[in-house]
């Protein structure tokens, strides 16, 4: 796949160790061809390290917001994302991989279907506007429910761009701001707890309804086609081992509006939207639950 980003990164702050990548590519690949991703035993017998070294290496990648480890509080769910879990579900053992983002390792609401086959599950519906980069070429399927009516929704992508979702009112809830993923109390440096909030809902009414007896929510909602814009910007690139998170800092300027980046006040004043303002809290986060800060800065 050509590149869409050029060499000259402004600035890089960490980056991965080409063990980690290495590690990186045999989870995705154990994910894309069997819709499972490995054991970190699997791991461990594939690259003949110590099991410290493995996990040293699944530290960085949950750290660069790749994947996220079974903890505690998950091993015994009984819903995800605000709906029953199936009683066939086999949820990962503690300190497995729990997400190979954008992937579930483990049966979640959000089935998807690449030439009629079904074998992956999406981790959360922000990721689902973009999980078909990973099937190039392909024409991938997203199939799910709204969490206010229980009505089935689908997202239909290709390359990583947006071809069509239903219903046409779909929204998009994001649950949390950055600057609460690591520092809920309760939850502090909880990778999957970040997602445990969001939802698809069937329209903005139903939001705005289901919004009405919990004031105290501080998520977003957002259209598909803004998530698909802003997640093209942040995760182009995802599907290779090499990749980690990087800020074109021009692309992102230009799409500010179109992603919700900057929103208007009283309709004609454009404001910084402090749900990503709030990632510099999370960066500060990371360094707390020690974990080193991997991403680059590019112009363009």
């Amino acid at each position: 796949m050509a590149k869409k980003y050029g060499d000259t990164v402004l600035f890089r702050i960490n980056r991965f160790s080409d063990t980690t990548k290495q590690i990186k590519r045999f989870i995705y690949e154990s994910v894309l061809s069997t819709g499972a991703a490995p054991k970190v035993a699997e791991i461990v017998e594939e690259f003949k390290l110590p099991e410290a070294q493995v996990r040293e290496s699944l530290h960085d990648l949950q750290g660069g917001i790749i994947i996220a480890l079974q903890n505690k509080d998950h091993t015994r769910i009984d819903e995800f994302q605000g709906q029953k879990l199936a009683d066939d579900v086999v949820l990962p053992e503690l300190g497995e991989i729990y997400y190979a983002r954008p992937f579930a390792n483990f049966k979640t609401q959000h089935r998807i279907y690449v030439d009629g086959e079904q074998k992956w599950y999406g981790e959360c519906p922000v990721e689902c506007t973009t999980i078909s980069y990973f099937f190039p070429g392909k024409e991938v399927t997203v199939r799910s429910i709204a969490h206010d009516t229980g009505e089935p929704i689908e997202i239909v992508g290709r390359d990583g761009e947006l071809l069509d979702y239903s219903p046409r009112s779909l929204r998009i809830y994001w649950g949390k701001p950055f600057g609460a993923w690591l520092s809920t109390k309760g939850h502090e440096g909880d990778f999957i707890f970040t997602c445990d909030s969001n939802y698809f809902f069937s329209s903005e009414k139903g939001y705005n309804e289901w919004k009405r007896s919990r004031p105290h929510e501080k998520g977003q909602i957002f259209t598909p086609v803004m998530i698909n814009h802003l997640l093209r910007i942040f995760n182009y690139g995802h599907e290779r081992f090499d990749f980690q998170y990087h800020f074109p800092l021009l692309e992102i300027l230009l799409a500010a509006f179109t992603t919700g980046i900057i929103r208007l006040y009283m309709v004609v004043i454009p404001v910084p939207n402090p749900f990503f303002l709030s990632m510099v809290n999370f960066f500060r986060d990371l360094y707390k639950n020690g974990y080193k800060l991997f991403l680059e800065v590019k112009p363009w």
